[in-house]
């Protein structure tokens, strides 16, 4: 699975984790009341369509600060629409040991991270914003998405080999 840097810009608490279930141990949930924390940022040396840094949402062990560097891999990515625009965010899970058996799509149901959850955690992290989920697709989705951003931002640097 492809490494990426994302800064974060912000992070909530989520109600996202294994809690319970035959194959759980201490790992599944965090001490703490809720789920692990999600930060919403930037994936770094990218560049999208939109002429922005591809956005995105990563499921963390630790929270955040605003500019924090969280090293993490993509396992989705959500289709979003604010009724103008549709635009796509990332789902990525930082490098941690809670997470090393989370990375697909198929693997978010077990965690109860569906992308209702994702979707919440957006509108908490972005007061105001408008945006639904029109759908969700898979890490391989997620991946072709970066990889062309990084490729697209090193043509524009001039970084290409």
């Amino acid at each position: 699975m492809p490494r990426i840097k994302v800064e974060v810009e912000s992070t909530i608490g989520s109600s996202i984790g294994r809690h319970g279930g035959p194959e759980s141990t201490e790992h599944d949930a965090p001490s703490r009341a809720g789920g692990w924390p999600v930060g919403e940022g930037c994936a770094q040396d990218t560049l999208g369509e939109d002429g922005r840094s591809v956005r995105t949402m990563v499921l963390m062990q630790d929270p955040a600060r605003p500019g924090d560097e969280v090293s993490a891999w993509p396992v989705a990515v959500l289709h979003l629409s604010d009724g103008r625009l549709d635009l796509d965010e990332v789902v990525c899970v930082a490098e941690a040991e809670p997470f090393v058996d989370l990375v697909d799509l198929a693997d978010l149901g077990r965690w109860h991270a569906e992308p209702a959850a994702w979707a919440a955690a957006l509108g908490r992290l972005s007061p105001g914003s408008t945006c639904q989920v029109m759908g969700c697709g898979s890490r391989k989705e997620a991946d072709r998405l970066v990889a062309d951003a990084q490729h697209t931002y090193l043509q524009l640097t001039g970084c290409m080999d």
